[in-house]
Order: C-alpha cells, then sequence, then structure tokens
C-alpha cells in the first residue's frame, strides 16, 4: 500500500512538471526561446507617442526574428504610470513607456528639475543614452528597482498658459500679479514665485476648472501640446520659456530582459537607440507645430529669443536652485559641475 502511495506520488510530481513546462511563460526565454511581453504607455491611441511605439515593437520583431513579441497597452489601459512602474520592477508587467514614477525613488524627481538644460542640444548631451550624465543616474537609480532603461523619449520643453495679461511677461524679475497653477512640487512652486508668480499647487486634473472659475489665472508644469489640447479655449498666452524639460522613459524589467539571449538583448538595444535618435528629431518638430495648433485657436505664442531664455534660466539657478537642491541628493551638484553652474 506505501509502495503504490509512493508510486502515485511520483506520478502526480512528473505531471505537474510537464505541466508547468507546457504552460509557456510569455515572460522569460531560455536562449532563442520566444517570449510576448506587454508594454504599457500613457498616451492616447495614434499619437505620436503610442506610433512611434508601434514602430518600435514592429523593428523589434523583425530584429529578433519573431523571438520577441511585445503587445501595447496605450493609454494606461494597465494602470496608473506610478503602478505600472511598480509592476516592471517585479517583472509583473515587462515594459513601461512613461513618465518615471518617484515614489520609490524621489530624487528620479531631478529629471524635470527647472533650467537643467535649455535647447534640444543641451538636452541631447545631457539625457541622451550613450553617455549623457542624467541618463546614467536615472540608468543607475532604476537598476535598484530591478529595471533596465533601455531609451529617453523626448516629449516637450515646459511653457506657461495664460488666461489674463501678465505685467512684462518676457521680465523673470517682475511681478506678474497672477497666480499660476503649479505641480504640487517644492521645485515647481519655487520656480514659479521665483519668476514673478503667485503659485497654488494643484493637481493635473483640476487644471481647467480653476482656470475657467479664475481659481488661478494661469497654468505651469506643462507644455504647449498639453494647453492646446484641454486649455485651449480658457487661454490668451503661451509664453514658451523652456521651464523644464520632459521626457519619457522605454523601461523593461531587468531580469526578463537578461533572460533573453545576447543576440536579442543586443538588437533590442540596437532598435531603442533607434527609437530615441529619431525621437529628438520628432520632439522638436512636434513642439512647432503645437505651437502653430494652439495660435490658430486665438492664442498668443509670445516669441522669446534664445538670449531671453537664458535671462529666466539665469535667474532660477541663481535664485532658485539653492532652494530646491536638496530634494535630489548628490546628483544635483554633479550635474552642476557638469554643465559648468556653480553658485
Amino acid at each position: 500500500m506505501q509502495k503504490k502511495w509512493v508510486l502515485s506520488l511520483v506520478l502526480i510530481l512528473a505531471l505537474a512538471v510537464l505541466a508547468a513546462c507546457g504552460s509557456g511563460d510569455s515572460g522569460s526565454a531560455d536562449g532563442d526561446g520566444e517570449v510576448t511581453w506587454k508594454l504599457n504607455h500613457i498616451r492616447p491611441a495614434d499619437t505620436r507617442t503610442d506610433v512611434s511605439a508601434n514602430e518600435f515593437v514592429d523593428n523589434v520583431m523583425d530584429s529578433t526574428e519573431g523571438r520577441v513579441n511585445i503587445e501595447i497597452y496605450d493609454n494606461s489601459q494597465l494602470g496608473d504610470y506610478q503602478l505600472v512602474q511598480e509592476s516592471v520592477s517585479t517583472g509583473e508587467i515587462e515594459m513601461q513607456l512613461a513618465t518615471l514614477g518617484t515614489s520609490v525613488d524621489p530624487t528620479l524627481q531631478v529629471a524635470i528639475a527647472p533650467y537643467l538644460v535649455t535647447n534640444w542640444e543641451e538636452a541631447k548631451q545631457l539625457y541622451n543614452s550613450e553617455d549623457g550624465m542624467m541618463n546614467k543616474y536615472l540608468s543607475e537609480q532604476l537598476e535598484k528597482q530591478n529595471i533596465k532603461l533601455l531609451a529617453v523619449y523626448p516629449q516637450y520643453f515646459g511653457s506657461v498658459f495664460l488666461a489674463k495679461d501678465a505685467v512684462d511677461p518676457k521680465n523673470p524679475e517682475v511681478s506678474k500679479d497672477l497666480k499660476i497653477r503649479v505641480p504640487a512640487m517644492k521645485s515647481f512652486e519655487e520656480f514659479g514665485k521665483g519668476i514673478g508668480f503667485i503659485v497654488t499647487p494643484l493637481p493635473a486634473s483640476e487644471m481647467f476648472t480653476s482656470l475657467q472659475t479664475g481659481v488661478v489665472d494661469g497654468v505651469l508644469g506643462g507644455g504647449t501640446e498639453l494647453y492646446y489640447n484641454q486649455l485651449s479655449e480658457l487661454g490668451e498666452y503661451v509664453l514658451p520659456i523652456n521651464t523644464h524639460f520632459e521626457a519619457h522613459y522605454l523601461t523593461v524589467n531587468k531580469d526578463k530582459f537578461e533572460s533573453l539571449s545576447e543576440k536579442d538583448q543586443e538588437a533590442i538595444l540596437n532598435v531603442a537607440k533607434e527609437f530615441e535618435t529619431k525621437a529628438f528629431a520628432q520632439a522638436e518638430e512636434e513642439q512647432n507645430k503645437y505651437n502653430e495648433l494652439i495660435e490658430e485657436e486665438g492664442v498668443e505664442v509670445i516669441e522669446l529669443t534664445d538670449e531671453e531664455v537664458k535671462v529666466f534660466a539665469d535667474k532660477v539657478r541663481k535664485d532658485v536652485w539653492p532652494l530646491i537642491e536638496d530634494e535630489y541628493g548628490s546628483i544635483f551638484q554633479d550635474i552642476k559641475t557638469e554643465l559648468g553652474i556653480e553658485n
């Protein structure tokens, strides 16, 4: 009787092993095995981000000869980007293209600190995946969360949206006598005050109603694309002073990526590099496009020269950076050294 029980147990265990082998773990591969991954991004279907993501997926499929298949979930279908980033960390979801979540590591907010860069060429130098200091820091910090950073996907430089006339809008030294919404972050609060506005921290979901009801007279923290799509009917002016550099980041679970063959890892890295290079060129064109579109809606874009933008940057670096750099830790001093800025 005992012998029969032992044989039955062995048979059950053998069947369980066979079932597990046949289930086909969609999130990992052994050598040249096939995988199917999920990629979450936070923009709606048919936007530039969505088109780029689909192109990335197609190129990965081609370059790995079908061994790596990626299913796209647009418009945050898999959840809030902060929560999805945690799922990428555990491998429950394999990939994301989105803003970096900072709930686990608040120092990642340094990526959107005001006036780290003021133009597209500076942004490429600081953020690029090959030798950019910012990219190196973000990669190192994300690895602590078991996440690999594949590429930066630039979106825009920030601007200020106004529903009323501002006093001397091109001069950061004078009070604008306007109240503007800012994200509930010390960096943006001090930034808004530093360039002459009265600030009211509010979530993005309350921007439209707050403008419509006169709680605030303007918005800081987004770019012209956002203002065009959500606020253009309420506005009078856009002040494109390049407040901060906004990007999304293409990330993957580190263990899942490293489970691929070296050949497929290299193929994906090459596709990601092309994805990033193309995105930088597209982002600058897209920003110009939305400046034109919002003007067609009757919102004036106040043109500034590079020198006029630099006046804002110089003031913020001098007066605001000392108030916010403790939010980020030692990386902020490293970046200032890299940029040749001391205060």
